[in-house]
């Protein structure tokens, strides 16, 4: 049985639920496939609307938030299949996903990855800085991806067989927005854990402002100051990480003082540029990334000191 597995928070999941639910009546798959839902702790009306996903599928609501990390660890408790396929809950799935899982129940290979795509219609202005970070980091063929299969490794459509999610979990200390999937991927990675990456990619249904991109860039970019406190010793994991990769680079130089007064100068002009979501350059925006994490490794008043 393949059990896909949804974390749910604050968002209204229900048409995604039904979308499945009738892709599995069409194929006669009841008995292979079934959909699980968690709600990580979601305000009263998310819940309100969601309430409809009982009827079609398994649906627990949790009474405190737990993090992106143990959500996903949680479905093993409650998902009967053999196969545990992650979906976000913001996904949205063609006619023909069902019938394309299906297709792989016997692949050799302990993880499936699906792929992702953006709707280019919803390349509008005032999104601009998702749809142009999405496209360039996250879309690419199977061929493609084969091409480097951990780094393109992405959980939002990934399946993968019990015993292996069983061995390997998500890092329960990861508890806030991105990397988690960077993180898994390099354990399995180590594992040599074989990836089959396949075009049954999923769309993302909704994309955030700018603004709200901008915050959540800046929350995962934190995320990986907090990864590189428990990691910074592994230099095989930091050198897979672009970002990190950077920032031992221009430290090594001696360069991050001089890198750090730079982006203090151009921070606020960066941030109104890429809340105008025109011509904004990925170049730019690294660079922008680059500056919150010397910041939140360098120049925060936390307890933890750059490793030297």
């Amino acid at each position: 049985m393949i059990s896909i597995c949804i974390p749910i928070y604050n968002f209204y999941a229900y048409p995604l639920v039904r979308r499945l639910f009738n892709q599995v009546e069409q194929q006669n798959a009841q008995e292979q496939v079934e959909v699980v839902c968690i709600d990580d702790h979601s305000s009263g009306y998310y819940l309100n609307q969601n309430m409809g996903i009982c009827d079609i599928a398994t649906y627990l609501r949790l009474e405190k938030n737990i993090g992106r990390s143990r959500i996903r660890n949680l479905f093993l408790k409650y998902a009967k299949g053999d196969w545990l396929l992650f979906l976000d809950n913001d996904a949205q799935v063609p006619d023909s996903y069902i019938k394309n899982i299906l297709k792989y129940q016997n692949a050799k290979a302990d993880v499936v990855c699906g792929g992702t795509s953006y709707d280019p219609r919803l390349d509008d202005q005032q999104y601009h800085l998702r749809y142009l970070v999405g496209t360039s980091e996250e879309t690419a063929s199977a061929d493609q991806r084969t091409a480097d299969p951990y780094r393109t490794l992405r959980v939002n459509n990934m399946m993968i067989r019990r015993p292996l999610f069983e061995r390997i979990k998500f890092d329960p200390r990861i508890t806030s927005y991105g990397y988690e999937d960077v993180l898994f991927a390099y354990r399995l990675q180590m594992a040599s854990v074989p990836i089959l990456h396949v075009d049954n990619p999923i769309t993302h249904a909704a994309l955030e402002t700018n603004a709200e991109y901008l915050h959540k860039a800046i929350e995962g970019v934190e995320t990986l100051a907090d990864i590189y406190g428990f990691m910074w010793e592994d230099q095989r994991f930091c050198h897979s990480v672009p970002l990190l990769k950077t920032y031992n680079k221009v430290r090594r130089w001696k360069m991050l003082g001089v890198t750090y007064r730079l982006f203090k100068l151009f921070k606020t002009p960066m941030e109104s540029h890429f809340a105008s979501g025109k011509a904004i350059s990925l170049k730019q925006f690294e660079f922008y990334r680059l500056g919150i994490l010397i910041h939140k490794l360098n120049h925060s008043n936390s307890d933890t000191e750059t490793p030297e």
